[in-house]
């Protein structure tokens, strides 16, 4: 049997479990004291613990162990979405982008945009369960909802090692991802409505440094496409 994981943001000041994995130790696994767990902090570390006390409220655990520990990666993916009218697809998006190994998911809304709102408590909750599902190390920064006019200017803040990029709909088509990708950047990725920019938004977008790109022939669906750009990223 595989040793149950758990996430714990500060497992090494705070030996419990929040009441909602508690709740899953307690009432769903139906743990028991001794029993060992492994506990994913977020933030490039895994732990072997036992548990020390089993409730429903509040678990505690002992005999904290640094299993595994990676430091950061050289590069960074934040992943920039203008949300779905159908919200199943954006937590489906945040699970498998959270599998993948993004870094933060923000979303925004453009003047195409199918929804001008979002709550971000469920989308932790689902980005918690893919980081537990896949033991990667790294929790993604969820963002809440902003207008792309706060995003358009990001380029013309000096950041050092940071590269904008903008998922594109053109004809002829814009150059692939994988030719623009400079290695060991923040890479900032855009991926708008799936009514694309307004022509506005795309020439302020190109104004202000947002260098554009093509995922290929096929027009993807929202979710697709941000999926498809963080895996192209990692390969590269």
């Amino acid at each position: 049997m595989s040793c149950p994981v758990f996430y714990a943001s500060e497992p090494e000041l705070k030996y419990f479990l929040s009441e909602e994995e508690s709740f899953h130790a307690c009432r769903v696994l139906r743990l028991k004291i001794g029993d060992q767990i492994q506990i994913l902090n977020g933030k490039g570390k895994r732990f072997q613990a036992e548990l020390e006390f089993v409730d429903s409220k509040k678990t505690t655990f002992k005999s904290l162990l640094v299993l595994e520990e990676i430091k950061k990666p050289k590069y960074g993916i934040s992943l920039w979405v203008a949300p779905t009218k159908q919200m199943e697809r954006m937590e489906w998006m945040v699970e498998k982008c959270t599998e993948l190994g993004i870094h933060s998911i923000g979303f925004f809304h453009s003047r195409y945009s199918e929804r001008k709102e979002i709550k971000i408590n469920r989308l932790e909750k689902i980005a918690i369960s893919a980081l537990k599902q896949s033991k990667n190390l790294f929790l993604p920064e969820i963002r809440p909802m902003i207008s792309i006019k706060e995003i358009i200017p990001l380029p013309m803040t000096p950041r050092l090692l940071n590269q904008y990029l903008f998922a594109h709909i053109a004809d002829p088509a814009d150059q692939p991802l994988f030719k623009i990708l400079h290695k060991n950047m923040n890479f900032n990725i855009l991926i708008g409505p799936e009514g694309d920019f307004s022509r506005e938004e795309s020439d302020s977008l190109l104004a202000n440094s947002w260098l554009p790109f093509s995922l290929g022939k096929a027009i993807l669906r929202t979710e697709t496409a941000c999926i498809a750009a963080t895996h192209s990223i990692h390969l590269i």
